[in-house]
């Protein structure tokens, strides 16, 4: 059983099912998808799996920027990583389900690297978030210090005009 921000058996969570409003073409920490990792805890292997909605209007057909962001607040001064580009959708609303997994490749020191993939589903097939009905994008970060962090989430910096609304948010590490 899930318990959240607890240690148990190298599991850790957290969620949020409380509804969140994106600002447009504003860099904004997700709610809920906060893990705080232990000092010393991350290894070579702990992944990491975020799982939430994205509705959007029809309001807003440029791009839209998720990152994995490592860091000590769990805000959005913590620093990008790994970051995916949704490519740009139509003025059209939609529902779509995002799944993001990052996974610690190491080494364990300041030349740390993570590979991300993002895949986004949703319902209209060339109109809303994308027209492609299916978006999947891998990023590998560059070499940065995996030993430091303690807050590991995701932000998104949506595209000039977006409405976006996030409903649930479900957040996993193992691993660690």
């Amino acid at each position: 059983m899930w318990q959240k921000g607890i240690l148990r058996n190298g599991l850790l969570a957290n969620w949020s099912t409380t509804s969140q409003t994106i600002s447009a073409a504003t860099r904004t920490y997700i709610a809920g998808s906060a893990i705080n990792v232990p000092l010393t805890r991350l290894k070579i292997g702990t992944t990491f799996r975020w799982k939430f909605n994205i509705r959007k209007t029809a309001a807003g057909t440029a791009a839209s920027t998720f990152d994995i962001a490592f860091g000590t607040t769990g805000t959005t001064t913590d620093t990008a990583r790994v970051s995916f580009t949704k490519p740009a959708g139509t003025a059209a609303a939609d529902e779509g389900f995002i799944e993001i997994m990052a996974i610690c490749r190491g080494p364990l020191s300041a030349s740390g690297i993570v590979v991300g993939e993002f895949s986004l589903i949703h319902n209209l097939a060339s109109t809303g978030h994308a027209t492609i009905p299916c978006v999947v994008v891998n990023t590998v970060s560059s070499a940065f210090d995996v030993t430091t962090p303690t807050y590991v989430g995701i932000c998104i910096t949506s595209g000039a005009s977006d409405a976006i609304t996030i409903e649930q948010v479900t957040a996993e590490v193992w691993n660690i």
